[in-house]
C-alpha cells in the first residue's frame, strides 16, 4: 500500500513524498516536478520514462541512490511529469519522511538557482543583440546554450560553496565559448589564448598595486 504524506509547491514545483508499506518493507519515496522551462532533454526523458539519464546531472545529486523514477502520476496534474527517488534499498528508518522532504527542498532550491541563472544569461544575451539582427539560428548556437547551462550550474554550486564543481563547470563553459568563437566567428585560437594571457597578466598587475 502507498499513500501521499506530503504534497507542496516548492520554488514553483510540486514536491511529493509517498509512504510505502509493502510486504518487503516500509520506506518512503520522493518526487519533484519537471517544468516546461527546464531543458528539453529533461522533459523528453521524463516523457520516455528514462530515469537513468538524470543520474549524470548534478542538480539531482541529493537524491539517495540516484534518480529511480521518471514519469507522471495519473492523480497529480503536472506540466511535464516528475523525477524521483526511493529509499527502499537502505536500512529501514535510515530515511524518514522529514529527511525526504528536506531532500526535495534542497533540490527545489538548486533547480530554482539554475533556472534563474539560465534566464538571466539568456535575457542578457538577447538585450545585447542588434535590433536588425537576422532571426536565423546559428548552426553553433548549441555551444552557447551548453555554455549557459554550465554557467547556471556553476552559479548553483557557488551558492552551495562547492568550489571544485564551480571550477569544473566554468572550465566546460570556457571550452564551449571557445569552440563557438572559432567555429562561428572564425576567431583564431591563438588570439583567444593571447587574450587570456593578457587578461591574467593585467589582473596580476592590478593585484600588485
Amino acid at each position: 500500500m502507498e499513500k501521499v504524506v506530503y504534497k507542496e509547491e516548492l520554488c514553483g514545483r510540486i514536491a511529493v513524498v509517498k509512504e510505502m508499506d509493502m510486504p518487503f518493507g516500509h520506506y518512503y519515496t520522493g518526487y519533484i516536478e519537471i517544468l516546461h522551462k527546464d531543458p528539453f532533454s529533461w522533459r523528453n526523458h521524463v516523457e520516455m520514462g528514462k530515469e537513468l539519464f538524470f543520474d549524470s546531472w548534478d542538480e539531482f545529486e541529493e537524491f539517495p541512490g540516484g534518480v529511480t523514477f521518471a514519469g507522471s502520476f495519473p492523480d497529480i496534474e503536472s506540466e511535464e511529469g516528475f523525477v524521483g527517488f526511493d529509499t527502499e534499498p537502505f536500512t529501514p528508518g535510515e530515511y524518514t519522511e522529514e529527511d525526504c522532504i528536506d531532500i526535495l527542498k534542497k533540490t527545489a532550491n538548486i533547480l530554482a538557482i539554475r533556472t534563474r541563472a539560465a534566464e538571466e544569461a539568456i535575457a542578457s544575451r538577447k538585450s545585447s543583440e542588434p535590433k536588425n539582427k537576422s532571426n536565423k539560428k546559428s548552426k553553433n548556437v548549441g555551444l552557447l546554450l551548453e555554455a549557459v547551462n554550465d554557467l547556471a550550474n556553476a552559479s548553483a554550486f557557488n551558492e552551495r560553496d562547492k568550489k571544485d564543481k564551480v571550477s569544473e563547470r566554468l572550465d566546460s563553459a570556457g571550452k564551449n565559448i571557445t569552440l563557438f568563437l572559432v567555429n562561428e566567428l572564425h576567431v583564431k585560437p591563438s588570439d583567444i589564448a593571447m587574450f587570456t594571457i593578457l587578461k591574467t597578466v593585467l589582473s596580476e598587475d592590478n593585484n600588485d598595486e
